[in-house]
């Protein structure tokens, strides 16, 4: 797709000059302010925002929209950005993370816009020009799928009223409707110069909005997280203490993309080559251990540790901000923190099995691998360790 990278790539020039405020002077008044602008693009969210004073928020308003809606699309910036965003690429390809990512959304989603990757093919740098940019924004940046968000001393008829005033007379556009699909697969990628194995398997899972989500947070934060860098203590999850004891893994976590109409939910690792196989085993016995036998305990140390961290995060300025931005934009409104730590609450045992039991067990994988992975098994194997023989 020519398009792809754009919503990127638009975020390198989006501060850089509008129709109504030269570059000068859009850099003398952001600064006045004090405020810290900053974007982000994910697979299906673009964001731009300003943490800044309460005084400061009708002109930090006026500001973004500006930015966003007329923005100036400076040929000359167009091309500095084009060398900015090629060594952003160039960085991106030497992160094995970021590449295996890359590759299992690519696999699992094959297809579908999921499958690409938020940065584009460097190829596609060439066909970014003013009138392209303008056209796919005119395509994508329709006021029906934009959200305006405060977080702080803001009251809602403020922000009703800003987004009056500065939304309500953007024209809708015909947006186009995407169908994902899950494609199981296997993507690898052997470079035997590198010391390590990179794995990541994952299986489908409930959209954001799905009620089931609240149950797979349990098993995702049941799996944990581990690195070499923490320490060989008491850790609570029982994949974290047996990596930190028998060294078969540098670090590995659990992940749960949540998107609109799908999810993706894992987990990734980095082993030494001669051990990855063998670390693979006992993750897939843990993914097995909570469909059939996954106990009251661990699941409340589980449900104690993400809310946990689902409150740190909420309490966060930035998390708080796009988290909101996220349920209005797929859901149409946003549950308080407190209904859903309830929600948490009431995650039953039997439930968290059921739903395991139906997503992991005995289910036909993504596998995506980068670096040393001669050792790592082959996909049929791979399949067949998600489940255990009953009698």
């Amino acid at each position: 797709m020519f398009e792809n990278g754009i919503a990127h790539f638009f975020q390198h020039i989006v501060y850089k000059g509008t129709r109504n405020r030269s570059k000068q002077a859009l850099e003398a008044q952001m600064t006045c302010t004090g405020a810290q602008f900053k974007a982000f693009t994910e697979k299906e969210l673009v964001g731009y925002y300003a943490e800044c004073l309460l005084e400061d928020l009708p002109l930090i308003v006026d500001i973004l929209s500006d930015c966003i809606f007329q923005n100036a699309l400076n040929p000359f910036e167009i091309e500095v950005a084009k060398s900015v965003a090629y060594l952003e690429m160039m960085d991106h390809d030497e992160d094995t993370n970021e590449i295996l990512m890359d590759y299992l959304h690519g696999a699992a989603f094959h297809g579908t816009p999921l499958a690409q990757s938020v940065l584009g093919p460097s190829t596609n740098l060439y066909n970014f020009t003013e009138a392209t940019i303008a056209q796919y924004m005119r395509q994508n940046f329709d006021p029906t799928r934009t959200v305006l968000v405060a977080v702080g001393g803001a009251t809602h008829q403020c922000v009703h009223d800003l987004g009056a005033l500065y939304l309500n007379h953007l024209q809708p556009a015909k947006c186009a409707d995407y169908v994902y699909r899950f494609s199981c697969g296997d993507f690898r990628y052997r470079n035997d110069d590198l010391p390590f194995a990179n794995v990541a398997i994952a299986f489908e899972a409930p959209n954001f909005c799905h009620s089931d989500a609240y149950v797979l947070d349990m098993a995702t934060t049941f799996i944990g997280g581990w690195d070499a860098s923490m320490p060989r203590g008491n850790l609570p999850a029982p994949m974290c203490a047996r990596a930190a004891a028998t060294g078969m893994a540098d670090a590995y976590k659990s992940f749960y993309f949540k998107y609109k109409d799908t999810g993706l939910w894992g987990i990734q690792y980095t082993a030494p080559k001669l051990h990855a196989d063998d670390f693979l085993y006992n993750l897939q016995q843990q993914c097995v251990k909570l469909c059939l036998s996954l106990t009251r305990v661990e699941l409340e140390r589980a449900r104690n540790e993400y809310i946990t961290s689902l409150v740190t995060e909420l309490d966060t300025l930035p998390g708080a901000c796009k988290d909101l931005a996220r349920w209005f934009l797929f859901y149409g409104q946003r549950p308080s923190t407190l209904d859903r730590v309830t929600e948490y609450q009431f995650v039953k045992l039997d439930r968290v099995r059921e739903l395991c039991e139906e997503l992991i067990y005995d289910r036909s994988p993504v596998v995506a691998a980068v670096g040393n992975i001669e050792v790592v098994p082959d996909y049929t194997r791979i399949k067949a360790s998600n489940y255990w023989l009953r009698v």
